[in-house]
C-alpha cells in the first residue's frame, strides 16, 4: 500500500487530470512497442484506485488497486514481472484476468518521487502468458521509460505548481485590488463626509478639533482657524491656542493634569482675541474624552463654536432691561439720562453717549446730560447748527446718522474739525421727532473709526426709543405739575374770594361763630385739594390725609393715630377730609380737645367680611368734659351722620366719657371713588 507521505505528496500534485499529457502517451506507446505487448499504462495511485494518466490498448481511465499487478509494484517499491497472472495469488482473482479481456502477462516498474516514494507505475500487459518474462534490454528500456515518465510528471508538477502559484497570486492581486478599491471608496466616502462636515461646520460657525494628550498637538478644521483668526492649518500647538485666549479668561482653561485625571470641565465658554484683527470673540468649547483600553484619557475631541452673536444679543437684551429700569426708577430726569447713557456706553464700549435737546427755530443743540468714558472730554452746553450743518440737515429728515470713519465721509469734510475737537471719529445719532419736527437726538461717539454692525445700530435705535419715551413722560409730568400748580393756585384764589365774600356778608352779624366754622371748612377743603393736587388727582392715603387735616388745626400732637396703609380715591379723600375736620373742630369746641388733658384716639383696621375687605375706623375721645347729645341737628351733625355716603356707614355714640364715632366701608370703594 502507498504510505501516507506518498499520498500527501500525490495530493500536493493536485488534480490528477493535470497529468494527462501527450508526452506520457508517447512513453506508453514506446513501452508497448519495446515489450511487444498490446497494452501499456502509466498508472498513478489515487487512494484505492489507479488512475491511468496515459494508456495504450484500453479505454478504461482507471481501475482497482486490489488484485492488480501494480499493487505488488507499489508494495515492494521494485519492478515486478508476472508471467502468468492466472497462476499468481495476487492477481488471479482480478476480474480482468478471470473474465474479459483475459489478461495474462504483467510487467511493471515503479515511479518514484523526489522523496523516493512510489507515486505509481509504468506497466505493460499482454493477453498471452510469457514464461520467459522480459529480456534484459526490455527491462532496461522500461526502467529508462519509467524514469523519463517521472521526470515529465515532475516538470508537469512544477508547471502545475507554478500555474497554481500564479493563480493564487492573481487571486491575491484581485483581492488586493478589490480591497484597495474598497479602501479608496471608503477613503473618498470619508473625505466627502469630512468635507460635508467641514462645510456644515463652516456654515454654522462650528469648528472641529482633536487634542492629542500625549503629543500635545491639536488637529483642527479650517473653521477653527477662521474663528481665532489664524491662517488655515491642520495642527496647532497648545501654546498657539492659549496665546489666543483672552488674558482674563486663561484661568478657565484646564491644564493637562486635569484632563488626564478626568476632572476638567468638558464644556466651557470664554473669550479669544483673534490673531488677524485683534477682535474679541466669545467661543463655546465642547468635547468628550477618548480613552484607551485601560480607561486612560488619550484624546479630547470636540467642537469650537463662535457664540459672540448670541452673547451680544443676550447682553443687549439685559442692557435694554436695565435701561428701562433706570428710566423708570430714577428720581429725576437728569439721573435717568445719566444712568441710561452710562449703561449704553459700557455695553457698546464707546467713548461718549448723551442726549441733546434741539431747538430748530433757534438752530441750537443743547446737551442736557450724557456719559463719557474715563479720560474722554465731556461735552455740555449749547452748540449752534452752523458748527454741525451737515448733521443737523441730515437729522431733520428723521433718518439715523451712521458714520464709520470721519475721514472716509467726504460729505462731512466741513465738520471734521468740529467733530475732532470733541474726540469724534465715528458716531451714530438717532433723531427724536415730535409730529414731524426734530426736537432732540441721542448720540453715540467713538474716538476711533469703527464699523458699526447692524445689530449695534438696531440696539442703539431700540434704546433710543425707550429713552425718548421716558423723556416724553418726564416732560408730560413736568407740564402736568405746572398745570396742577396753576389749578391749585386758582382754586385757592377762588376759595379766598368765597371766604372774603363770607366775611363781607357776616360783617354786621354779632355772632361770628358760623363764619369761623364756614371758614375752617373751606380751609379743610383746600387742604384736601392740595394733597390730591400733589398726587395728580390720582389718589392719596388715609394717614397722609389725617396729617393734612389736623396739622392746620394745631392738634396733631393730641390725636393718637394708628392704622395700616389705606388708599383713598379723589372723591373719598374729599369726603374724608370734611368728615375729619368736623370731628376735630367739634372736639376742639365741645369735646376732649377743648380741655388740656383731653385726648383723642383715631385708629382703623382692615378685615374680611363676606369675602370682601372692609375698613373699620374709630374716633374715640377721652378725658374731656361730659358729653350730651345735641339738642338740634346742625350741618356738622348731619355731615357726621352722612359719613362717606352710600359707600360707608357711620355710627355716633354720645357717651358721657366722650364722643365715639365709628365708620365702616369697603376698601375697594374707598380706593376707586
Amino acid at each position: 500500500m502507498l504510505s501516507s507521505d506518498a499520498s500527501a505528496d500525490l495530493n500536493a500534485y493536485g488534480d490528477l487530470q493535470a497529468f494527462s499529457d501527450l508526452d506520457l502517451d508517447d512513453i506508453a506507446v514506446a513501452a508497448a512497442a519495446l515489450c511487444r505487448t498490446p497494452i501499456a499504462l502509466v498508472s498513478i495511485l489515487d487512494g484505492e484506485q489507479l488512475w491511468f494518466s496515459a494508456r495504450v490498448g484500453t479505454d478504461q481511465p482507471h481501475g482497482a488497486l486490489a488484485n492488480s499487478g501494480c499493487a505488488a509494484v507499489i508494495a515492494l517499491k521494485a519492478p515486478v514481472v508476472i508471467p502468468d497472472m492466472t497462476a499468481d495469488p495476487g492477481t488471479r482473482r482480478n476480474g480482468l484476468v478471470c473474465g474479459m479481456p483475459g489478461l495474462r502477462f504483467y510487467a511493471g516498474y515503479p515511479l518514484f518521487t523526489s522523496e523516493n516514494e512510489v507515486f505509481g507505475s509504468l506497466c505493460v500487459v499482454d493477453l498471452k502468458t510469457r514464461p520467459q518474462g522480459l529480456s534484459q534490454q526490455e527491462r532496461d528500456g522500461l526502467a529508462a521509460l519509467s524514469r523519463q515518465a517521472m521526470r515529465l510528471m515532475g516538470l508537469r508538477r512544477e508547471t502545475v505548481a507554478q500555474e497554481r502559484r500564479l493563480a493564487a497570486q492573481q487571486i491575491r492581486r484581485e483581492r488586493a485590488t478589490r480591497q484597495a478599491r474598497q479602501a479608496d471608496a471608503e477613503r473618498r466616502q470619508a473625505m466627502e463626509k469630512y468635507a460635508l462636515q467641514q462645510a456644515a461646520g463652516a456654515a454654522g460657525g462650528v469648528g472641529i478639533y482633536e487634542y492629542d494628550l500625549t503629543s500635545g498637538d491639536i488637529a483642527v478644521s479650517p473653521e477653527v482657524c477662521r474663528i481665532i483668526g489664524l491662517p488655515v492649518t491642520d495642527v496647532l500647538t497648545v501654546g498657539q491656542w492659549v496665546a489666543r485666549v483672552h488674558e482674563e479668561d486663561r484661568p478657565l482653561i484646564p491644564v493637562l493634569s486635569q484632563l488626564l485625571e478626568g476632572a476638567a470641565p468638558l464644556k466651557l465658554e470664554y473669550r479669544v482675541v483673534r490673531a488677524d484683527d485683534q477682535k474679541e470673540r466669545w467661543i463655546l468649547r465642547q468635547g468628550v474624552l477618548d480613552r484607551d483600553d485601560e480607561g486612560r484619557p488619550v484624546r479630547l475631541i470636540g467642537t469650537i463654536q463662535d457664540i459672540t452673536p448670541e452673547r451680544n444679543a443676550t447682553s443687549r437684551l439685559t442692557t435694554l432691561l436695565a435701561v428701562g429700569d433706570a428710566l423708570r426708577t430714577a428720581p429725576t430726569r437728569r439721573q435717568a439720562l445719566a444712568e441710561a447713557c452710562g449703561l449704553l456706553g459700557n455695553r457698546l464700549d464707546v467713548q461718549r453717549v448723551g442726549f441733546a435737546a434741539i431747538t430748530v427755530r433757534d438752530e441750537l443743540f443743547t446737551v442736557e446730560q450724557g456719559w463719557c468714558a474715563s479720560g474722554v472730554l465731556p461735552i455740555s452746553g449749547q452748540f449752534p447748527f452752523q458748527a454741525f450743518r451737515r448733521v443737523s440737515d441730515f437729522l431733520r429728515s428723521g433718518t439715523v446718522l451712521i458714520v464709520d470713519d470721519l475721514s472716509g465721509s467726504s460729505w462731512m469734510r466741513e465738520e471734521q474739525e468740529a467733530c475732532r475737537a470733541v474726540q469724534v471719529e465715528a458716531q451714530i445719532v438717532v433723531p427724536k421727532m415730535d409730529h414731524g419736527e426734530l426736537t432732540g437726538c441721542l448720540f453715540v461717539h467713538s474716538a476711533t473709526p469703527r464699523e458699526w454692525t447692524l445689530d449695534e445700530t438696531s440696539f442703539i435705535r431700540t434704546a433710543a426709543d425707550r429713552i425718548f419715551t421716558a423723556l416724553d413722560e418726564w416732560d408730560a409730568e413736568a407740564r402736568q405739575e405746572i398745570v396742577n400748580h396753576e389749578i391749585l393756585h386758582r382754586l385757592k384764589n377762588t376759595l379766598s374770594i368765597v371766604q372774603s365774600l363770607a366775611h363781607q356778608g357776616f360783617r354786621g352779624v354779632d355772632d361770628q361763630g358760623p363764619l369761623t366754622t364756614f371758614t375752617s371748612r373751606l380751609v379743610a377743603l383746600g387742604a384736601a385739594h392740595d394733597l390730591l393736587m400733589r398726587r395728580n388727582w390720582q389718589s392719596t392715603d388715609l394717614k397722609s390725609l389725617v396729617c393734612g387735616v389736623l396739622t392746620p388745626l394745631g392738634v396733631e400732637g393730641r390725636v393718637m393715630v394708628s392704622g395700616p396703609f389705606l388708599k383713598l380715591g379723589p372723591d373719598t379723600a374729599t369726603s374724608f377730609s370734611m368728615l375729619l375736620h368736623e370731628l376735630a373742630t367739634n372736639a376742639m369746641k365741645y369735646g376732649a380737645l377743648s380741655v388740656p388733658e383731653g385726648r383723642v384716639f383715631l385708629s382703623w383696621q382692615i378685615a374680611e367680611t363676606d369675602g370682601e375687605a372692609v375698613m373699620s375706623l374709630v374716633w374715640r375721645e377721652t378725658d374731656g368734659p361730659v358729653v350730651t347729645p345735641p339738642e338740634r341737628t346742625g350741618f356738622g351733625v348731619r355731615l357726621l351722620r352722612a359719613g362717606l355716603g352710600r359707600h360707608g356707614k357711620t355710627e355716633l355714640h354720645y357717651a358721657p366719657t366722650g364722643l365715639c364715632a365709628g365708620l365702616t366701608a369697603p376698601t375697594l370703594s374707598l380706593a376707586t371713588n
